[in-house]
């Protein structure tokens, strides 16, 4: 695969198991500057346990949280290797009794996490060598909530030849770092860098920042992560963003993965939108709801064109429902920035009788 890190090999991690019920309502003692990270994982032992392989040998993590998502067979430590016989880290086993999705699983580890910086990791993905400077660069940053980081896609690197993702979001970084290899952002680029795709994996957080803002994964079956990107940058003091790469999103045909989700677990993001248009609301800042209104365009016309033929109907509705939630002041100031894309979601709104 061009332009790929090689796989980090390495073993070296010991094992504590603890139950959710064992962490949740407990105050536990906090490690300072140290970095948890939680791995979410559904039937995936063998990409779990290369992960755990990388992590053992990066030697960045002081603790690590397996979040299991009702895997069957259970996706435990030991399964893939990493017994009690093995020392090093830290390793917290937690499982769902049934399964409630990423979401449920990420917020699961985030309540058994124990250091003061967290990084949420799905366990198809893979860390890149550039990991442990991007550690480095937050722990610098001490006034940050957190740290942004770019990433790499296995559909632009086998397409492309290249590393990096999308020209739409390498054009996004490209305006917000300006040229920097590390940026604190100001609030225009900030508004600027809100766009890009909402992973959980391309952010190192404060874990206080979390808590103390109650922001957490919706606990949805699918688009779980969007809350959590956007209430961090709505909430965040400072964000620094680095030019680094720090992780491959690995794409495959996998059944887990959000483009292979058709049905009716896509209706769950009408809720997502609702609470994160009062959200952006209550940031009374007209140049972010004009970029919320785009994005929320973008995601409905995704799934639009995704969703089983069945439910397209019922999604209408949800776009429909969602539109009609911006005030005519909110939509006015959106048209003048953009006129073609409100000509077009006025259209719409017209075609479904609204």
């Amino acid at each position: 695969m061009a332009g790929t890190d090689p796989v980090l090999q390495g073993r070296g991690c010991g094992y504590r198991s603890a139950g959710s019920s064992a962490v949740c309502g407990v105050t536990l003692k906090m490690q300072q500057g140290q970095l948890a990270i939680v791995i979410p994982v559904w039937n995936l032992p063998e990409d779990l346990a290369i992960l755990l392989d990388q992590i053992a040998t990066m030697g960045i993590f002081s603790q690590v949280i397996i979040a299991d998502d009702a895997s069957e067979p259970a996706c435990t430590p030991q399964l893939v290797g990493f017994g009690a016989d093995t020392l090093g880290l830290d390793i917290t086993y937690l499982r769902s009794p049934t399964q409630k999705g990423a979401g449920h699983a990420r917020n699961m580890g985030l309540d058994a996490v124990r250091t003061d910086n967290v990084l949420f990791f799905d366990a198809d993905d893979r860390l890149c060598a550039d990991l442990p400077l991007i550690w480095q660069r937050h722990l610098q940053a001490e006034q940050a909530d957190f740290t942004i980081f770019r990433h790499s896609d296995t559909r632009v690197e086998e397409t492309e030849g290249r590393r990096g993702t999308f020209q739409t979001e390498e054009a996004m970084w490209n305006r917000a770092l300006a040229g920097n290899s590390a940026k604190i952002l100001t609030a225009k680029e900030r508004q600027d860098l809100i766009m890009i795709s909402a992973y959980p994996w391309n952010k190192i957080y404060r874990t206080a920042f979390l808590r103390d803002n109650d922001i957490r994964c919706s606990e949805t079956p699918v688009h779980n992560d969007i809350s959590l990107h956007w209430l961090s940058f709505l909430k965040a003091r400072q964000v620094q963003a680095l030019d680094h790469i720090g992780a491959l999103h690995v794409i495959g045909d996998r059944g887990h993965h959000l483009t292979s989700r058709t049905g009716e677990e896509r209706l769950c993001l009408g809720g997502i939108l609702s609470e994160l248009t009062e959200q952006v609301r209550q940031a009374n800042d007209n140049q972010l709801m004009s970029r919320f209104i785009h994005f929320l365009d973008d995601i409905c016309r995704w799934n639009l064109q995704r969703v089983d033929p069945d439910l397209v109907p019922l999604f209408q509705k949800l776009a429909t429902d969602s539109y009609l939630r911006f005030t005519p002041a909110e939509f006015q100031i959106f048209s003048a920035q953009q006129p073609d894309r409100a000509a077009d979601i006025v259209q719409f709104l017209l075609s479904e009788g609204a």
